[in-house]
C-alpha cells in the first residue's frame, strides 16, 4: 500500500460514482488464472451436490416470484418510525421477519418532512456558493454529486432519530459472543448526495452487489460467511450472522469505488418526493436465494471449468445480468412512494439497481447514509475520515477529487454537536454497561485505542 502524506489521505485516482460500475465506463479487468483453481478449492468435490442445490433454489424463485409479481412494491416492509420508538428501538416482530425475508424496509418519518427538505436547500445552496468547483456524475450535468461535508450531510448523520432508526438495523444481526463487535453502537460513514433531476436517465444503475464481488470468494474470512451456500445448504445461510463480517476484506483491489468498511445495511434519507417510477431504488426482495444464486452459479458444474465469476470483476461491483440471473431480474421491484424524511435500508448483500429514468415533475433526491456498527475496520475506517473531515479532504473509500478541502461554508468539528463528535470519532463513547458481552467489550476498547483515546 501507498504511504499517503497529510494532504493526500486517500490513494484513490480521481473520478465519480461511475468508476465501480462497468455499464458508467468503469474499466473492466481480466481475472487472473489462481481464480479458476480457487473455484475448483471451494466447491464441493461431488458436483451433483450443488446441482442439486441450485435445482431447489430455483424451485424456491419459481414459488416466491407469483407473489412478488402480485404484490409489486407493497411486498417492500414498512413501518413507521413511531413504531421502532414504542417497541424500545427495535423493530416490531412481524416486521422484524418481513426484513429478514425481503432483506430491506422503508422506516417513515425519521426526519421530520421540513427538517429533511431543508437539508436540500441547504445543499443547493452549498453547490451554488461554489459554481465550477465540484463536479459529479455525469460530469455535463451531475445528478450524483461528490460532496460529502455539507452541513446537512453531518446534521443527518447524526441525527438522534437515524439513530435509533440504525441501531434497530443492528438489532437484526448476531454474533458469537467473542466476536469484536457492538451492536449497541453505530460510527458515520460519509458516503454522497443525489439530486435527480426531472427526466434525468443518465443516473441509472443496473443490477448489482456492493461490498466487493470476488472478494467473497477470494477473501478466506469473507468465504466464511457463505459457508452453506458454498456447501451447497443455502436454504441454513444466515444473512445476519456479523461473526466472520467484522474482519472480511471487501476491498482487495483498492477500487475507486470499493466500500472497505462493514455497511451491514446500505440506506438513504429522502429529501425530496419520490414517487415509483422517478427514478428510485430496485431490489431483489428474496435476500436469501439471490445471495446464493449470484454466489453458487459460478461453481455449478456447467461452470466449474471456466474462469468466470459470471458478473464478478476485481475493482468493480457485482454485476447482475439477465442473461446470466433471469430469476433475480423477474423479482426486481421499485420501492413504494416516500415523502422527505422518510428512509430506505437495504442489506449489504442484496442485489440492487436504480430505475433507468426520473420519470416525474420534481427531483428524486436523497443523502447516502448507511448503518455502520462499531467494529474494528469500522474503526480503523473511522480514524481515517476523520482527518478527511478536519481537513475538508474527501473520505477515503472513494475518488480522490478533495473539492471542498478549501470551502469556509463546510461543516467542520469546531462546529459540530457532541452527537457528530461522537458520530465522527471526535469524542469517545462513554463505558459500557456490566451485562455487555466480551467481545463488546473488545470493540471499545479497540476503538479507543485506534482513535487515540486510550
Amino acid at each position: 500500500m501507498m504511504m499517503m502524506n497529510s494532504h493526500q489521505q486517500s490513494v484513490k485516482p480521481k473520478g465519480d460514482i461511475s468508476s465501480v460500475f462497468s455499464h458508467l465506463g468503469g474499466k473492466e479487468t481480466q481475472l487472473d488464472p489462481s481464480l479458476l483453481a480457487l473455484k475448483k478449492e471451494i466447491a464441493p468435490k461431488d458436483p451433483s451436490v450443488l446441482n442439486n442445490a441450485y435445482e431447489r433454489l430455483i424451485k424456491s424463485f419459481e414459488h416466491e416470484t407469483p407473489e412478488i409479481k402480485e404484490k409489486g412494491s407493497s411486498v417492500i416492509p414498512q413501518v413507521e418510525f413511531e413504531e421502532i420508538q414504542a417497541n424500545n428501538g427495535r423493530f416490531p416482530p412481524h416486521i422484524e421477519a418481513q426484513i429478514r425475508h425481503r432483506g430491506c424496509v422503508i422506516v417513515r418519518n425519521v426526519i421530520p418532512e421540513q427538517e429533511a427538505r431543508n437539508y436540500k436547500e441547504q445543499i443547493k445552496s452549498y453547490i451554488g456558493n461554489h459554481p465550477g468547483q465540484i463536479e459529479g456524475f455525469p460530469k455535463n450535468d451531475p445528478q450524483v454529486w461528490e460532496v460529502y461535508w455539507s452541513q446537512s450531510q453531518v446534521a443527518a448523520r447524526s441525527h438522534p432519530r437515524f439513530e435509533t432508526a440504525t441501531l434497530a438495523l443492528n438489532q437484526l444481526w448476531h454474533a458469537e459472543d467473542n466476536t469484536v463487535i457492538d451492536l449497541t453502537k453505530n460510527l458515520g460513514y460519509c458516503d454522497r448526495l443525489r439530486l435527480r433531476k426531472p427526466g434525468d436517465h443518465s443516473f441509472a444503475l443496473q443490477e448489482h452487489i456492493d461490498s466487493g464481488s470476488i472478494e467473497r470468494w477470494q477473501d478466506p474470512e469473507y468465504r466464511k460467511c457463505y459457508t452453506d451456500i458454498f456447501s451447497g445448504n443455502w436454504e441454513k445461510h444466515d444473512s445476519f450472522d456479523a461473526t466472520h463480517r467484522v474482519e472480511a476484506c471487501m476491498d482487495y483491489y483498492n477500487s475507486p469505488g470499493g466500500c472497505s468498511v462493514f455497511r451491514n445495511f446500505q440506506g438513504w434519507i429522502a429529501i425530496s418526493d419520490i414517487k415509483t417510477g422517478s427514478g428510485t431504488l430496485r431490489v431483489c426482495p428474496l435476500l436469501q436465494q439471490s445471495t446464493a444464486y449470484f454466489l453458487m452459479k459460478p461453481l455449478i458444474e456447467e461452470y466449474i471449468e471456466k474462469n468466470d465469476y459470471i458478473g464478478a470483476l476485481p475493482g468493480l461491483c457485482q454485476g447482475i445480468g439477465k442473461t446470466d440471473y433471469p430469476h433475480i431480474i423477474d423479482t426486481m421491484v421499485s420501492m413504494p412512494d416516500v415523502k422527505p424524511g422518510d428512509c430506505v435500508f437495504w442489506h449489504c448483500d442484496q442485489v440492487h439497481a436504480v430505475e433507468q429514468k426520473n420519470d416525474s415533475e420534481v427531483d428524486s433526491s436523497v443523502l447516502y447514509i448507511p448503518s455502520v456498527p462499531l467494529c474494528r475496520i469500522n474503526s480503523e475506517y473511522l480514524k481515517k475520515q476523520r482527518h478527511a473531515f478536519e481537513k475538508g479532504l474527501t473520505p477515503p473509500d472513494f475518488p480522490g477529487n478533495h473539492f471542498e478541502e478549501t470551502f469556509e461554508d463546510r461543516a467542520k468539528p469546531s462546529t459540530a454537536t457532541e452527537l457528530e463528535k461522537l458520530n465522527m470519532g471526535l469524542i469517545p463513547y462513554p463505558k459500557l454497561p456490566a451485562d455487555s458481552t466480551e467481545g463488546q467489550r473488545q470493540a471499545l476498547a479497540l476503538h479507543n485505542k485506534i482513535l487515540g483515546f486510550a
